[in-house]
């Protein structure tokens, strides 16, 4: 079975099947052939298609695959999926769809995505498909297009690459890694005339990555974060990173840290620790190692404590100006960084309007929006995402269900990187 998310589109793909059967060189035996069914005798089969919404598909069915087309625009994707799951329970489920805000569909990929689902995740960027590019235009398609746009595509490529933004730049490097894909002058092209076209639905219809395609309906607090992956410093393999002399620099330099504790039970808040690197010719700084879990507490701390303290001399690795949220929970982190004597400053995180919270978010804001912070790990541009300005005293607040350890984590590390002389307690 196949289900569209409207009427109009469940036609368009009943009719590509039927064009594959019209035109293949021995056609199979139909003994249903109807606007919506085929059934093939020889092989004892159906294949149907429907629209979501306009009955409970499955239920009753025994079905050995189901594709699910345009999921995230259907109106009870759950309940859609509740009966479809039983019919194919010993079958396939493919579910392929445009992102669509950050609803039904969005919670399902989070699941897929760490391992919390029976199903596996496959993001497919746009910059895959060579069809995405200038160059992949014919004489006849150029034609088609307007001055303007055709003056654009005709940009020499070295003028072109000239021109590159630092957010272009970001993107090629971050491709690169990632995908081991180098971006050419063509599909640049291509990607600044959609830009220009679709404005900011240009990042959920054609996806670069599986954060930003997720548009935050609603009053976001974080709409602008750029996030450069390579910047990462793998703080638990230091002696695999790069050369001597970049660790003895990275060593040599104050980090500041920042630690938002959870109770560290399994299904609950996670506790994130993470590290910014101030580059103090440039004024930025940029995320360069994070490590969350919700693992018990003094299992946490004993991966944090060997990435900071060296064990056997109980001196500090490196540098750090920490701050500690001891709100709560917090207080056993703050006991537990006393006990291994890790140098921090207890932070209070307050509500209200004279509280931290407000001018710890503003500021985060301010941050990530001006590029005076880098971040580095998708995962917690999600999370930022995933927080909006809520009720009359606009409180900023994560959507329910969702989590902002890392948020805070960062919030309390930045505090630490404002202040004028950083406050630290050897203990």
């Amino acid at each position: 079975m196949v289900i569209s998310h409207e009427r109009e589109a469940t036609k368009r793909l009943f009719a590509a099947v039927r064009y594959y059967i019209d035109n293949m060189d021995v056609k199979p035996a139909l003994s249903i052939d109807s606007k919506s069914e085929m059934r093939f005798p020889k092989r004892d089969s159906y294949f149907f298609i429907g629209t979501a919404g306009q009955k409970a598909f499955g239920r009753g069915d025994t079905v050995s695959r189901a594709h699910l087309s345009e999921a995230a625009f259907y109106d009870d994707l759950e309940k859609i999926l509740g009966g479809i799951a039983e019919a194919a329970e010993y079958g396939q489920i493919d579910i392929e769809t445009t992102p669509n805000g950050r609803e039904q569909f969005y919670d399902m990929w989070q699941k897929a995505k760490t391992g919390k689902s029976p199903y596996t995740p496959i993001f497919i960027p746009w910059f895959i498909d060579d069809e995405y590019s200038v160059d992949s235009l014919t004489a006849k398609e150029r034609e088609g297009l307007s001055v303007g746009v055709r003056a654009m595509f005709e940009i020499p490529s070295d003028v072109l690459i000239a021109s590159y933004t630092k957010e272009e730049k970001l993107l090629i490097a971050n491709v690169l890694e990632k995908y081991k894909i180098e971006l050419t002058p063509g599909q640049m092209k291509w990607r600044r005339y959609k830009i220009w076209d679709k404005g900011d639905l240009f990042w959920q219809e054609y996806p670069e990555d599986d954060v930003s395609c997720f548009l935050q309906s609603g009053r976001s607090v974080f709409k602008k974060i750029t996030t450069d992956i390579t910047k990462k410093i793998p703080l638990d393999d230091l002696k695999n990173w790069k050369t001597k002399e970049k660790r003895n620099a990275l060593r040599g330099r104050m980090l500041y840290g920042g630690l938002d504790g959870a109770e560290g039970s399994g299904g609950g808040d996670n506790h994130c620790f993470v590290l910014i690197d101030a580059d103090l010719e440039t004024g930025i700084s940029y995320v360069i190692y994070e490590y969350a879990s919700n693992e018990p507490i003094d299992v946490f701390w004993s991966h944090i404590e060997s990435v900071i303290m060296n064990k056997k001399t109980q001196e500090p690795k490196l540098q750090i100006s920490l701050g500690i949220e001891k709100n709560g929970i917090g207080a056993a982190h703050v006991k537990k960084a006393i006990e291994l004597r890790v140098q921090h400053t207890p932070w209070v995180t307050s509500g209200g309007p004279g509280g931290t919270r407000p001018v710890m978010i503003s500021e985060l804001e301010e941050a990530y929006r001006k590029e005076i912070l880098i971040e580095s790990y998708t995962e917690a541009e999600d999370e930022a995402r995933n927080m909006i300005y809520t009720g009359p005293l606009n409180r900023p607040e994560h959507l329910s269900g969702k989590h902002d350890d890392r948020v805070f984590a960062r919030a309390i590390a930045l505090q630490m990187r404002n202040k004028p002389t950083p406050k630290i307690s050897w203990l």
